[in-house]
């Protein structure tokens, strides 16, 4: 009686302690982080026509909210800037890594860590006004693509249609909008400083949700803040965004 009681208690607990299947959602590694702030001269700049290079540190989360994404990018761009109008154009490349956080070890297609990817452009378009000392970039208009690469891209295709794995397969993302930004300098005209903020939308051309195919949309609704400050020709740009952010130091070539 008293080896059943404890069979029966035994039985009890393991239930307890098993997990089931885990549910979980796979999208672009970089959703909501391919947006980045792009530097342009001042209007009180001697020279209205700059090259930025800089490197950025990437940290992010994945459609489920436990997943991490980090990755390093180096970015290059050219901005030139007119009466009232400066406009930038960019590429930019990034390797890192996507770790799963969600999925137990125990169950199918579990991984710790993938590789992943990106590399594309981006565009950036502004009028302005200036007030003294202050550039006030009323509105803007900025845009990205980006094409994923890598073992997390490989990774959603091999899980489409499988059970527990909802996932968007497609690794092109496009993101647009408006921005509006204030940018000024201190005693000393090399050190600039700026704050931007941009609202927008991806518009990857995501499937709605299939529970057959089990495919599912992430909102389209992209939003960033950026602060930028420059010393001499040296800067560095803190862009924050509702998946993660990112931190970029760089130099500016004139």
């Amino acid at each position: 009686m008293l080896t059943l009681a404890c069979w029966a208690l035994f039985t009890f607990s393991a239930c307890l302690v098993h997990k089931g299947p885990v549910t979980s959602f796979n999208g672009p590694a970089f959703y909501n982080n391919d947006v980045s702030y792009q530097p342009k001269p001042l209007a009180a700049d001697s020279i209205h026509h700059a090259t930025y290079l800089s490197g950025s540190i990437i940290q992010g989360q994945g459609a489920n909210s436990n997943d991490v994404v980090n990755a390093g990018q180096l970015n290059l761009s050219m901005a030139f800037t007119t009466k009232h109008v400066n406009f930038s154009l960019g590429a930019f490349g990034a390797l890192g890594s996507f770790t799963n956080k969600t999925v137990p070890d125990t169950q199918a297609y579990y991984f710790r860590n993938k590789s992943t990817g990106s590399g594309g452009g981006r565009a950036s378009f502004n009028y302005y006004i200036t007030s003294g000392k202050v550039d006030i970039r009323i509105i803007g208009i900025e845009a990205t693509y980006s094409h994923e690469f890598g073992e997390y891209a490989d990774f959603r295709k091999q899980v489409l249609g499988q059970p527990y794995y909802f996932t968007i397969t497609r690794t092109d993302l496009f993101t647009y909008g408006a921005s509006s930004e204030v940018a000024w300098y201190g005693r000393d005209p090399s050190f600039q400083y700026a704050f931007r903020l941009f609202f927008g939308q991806t518009n990857p051309g995501f499937t709605s949700f299939n529970p057959e195919t089990f495919q599912f949309q992430t909102q389209k609704f992209a939003a960033s803040l950026a602060y930028f400050m420059q010393i001499k020709n040296v800067f560095m740009i803190v862009d924050m965004n509702p998946n993660g952010g990112h931190f970029s130091l760089g130099y500016r070539f004139q």
